[in-house]
């Protein structure tokens, strides 16, 4: 009975293979990339709609990208409450994907400036402060829940890969319905 035992387990450690095998491949054929799922990767964007699409997964905190989206440049002026970066240089030698820095606060319930707007394909670095109380900066479509402890600074980063306005918020001041609310919008190319 033993080498009929040993056959048995053999065969189900082929047949548990395979099906994890088939798992992946359907995941990865279905969903996209499995390194770019949210919170698989340090922070990119993942492909919930796409690379290049505009019509994002169903997500309350990734919604379609607004139509006529403007980025503005460092330096900026009268942009409707849009952030303008700090810092604004060419990611690479001939591309058009720039890296944008910009400065954000979190105070009396409400994040200033509460709208970012890239472009497809940029890397984006926020650096966002709490002011007056401990808060957190949280997009769930992205696998962001960082703690903004009161009078600290954090640093976030991400590459811009699928286009869409992504909600983000204080989860721990009862999340997007009670706020403060803020806005990644990612203009397609």
């Amino acid at each position: 009975m033993e080498p009929n035992n040993a056959n048995t387990k053999k065969i189900v450690i082929i047949v548990v293979i395979l099906v994890v095998i088939a798992a992946v491949v359907v995941l990865v054929v279905l969903g996209g990339n499995i390194g770019s799922m949210p919170g698989a990767g340090t922070g990119s964007f993942g492909n919930s709609g796409g690379a290049n699409s505009s019509t994002p997964a169903a997500s309350v905190t990734h919604l379609p990208t607004p139509a006529n989206v403007v980025v503005p440049d460092a330096g900026a002026v009268g942009t409707g409450g849009v952030a303008v970066p700090q810092v604004e240089s060419p990611a690479a030698p001939g591309v058009s994907a720039k890296y944008r820095s910009f400065n954000i606060i979190v105070q009396n319930g409400e994040f200033i400036p509460s709208t970012i707007a890239v472009n497809l394909g940029d890397t984006v670095n926020l650096q966002i402060g709490a002011v007056g109380g401990t808060y957190d900066f949280t997009q769930p479509d992205l696998g962001f829940n960082v703690p903004l402890p009161n009078g600290e600074n954090k640093k976030i980063q991400f590459a811009a890969m699928s286009a869409g306005k992504f909600v983000f918020y204080c989860s721990s001041c009862g999340g997007p319905a009670k706020g403060p609310v803020g806005y990644i919008v990612v203009a397609g190319k």
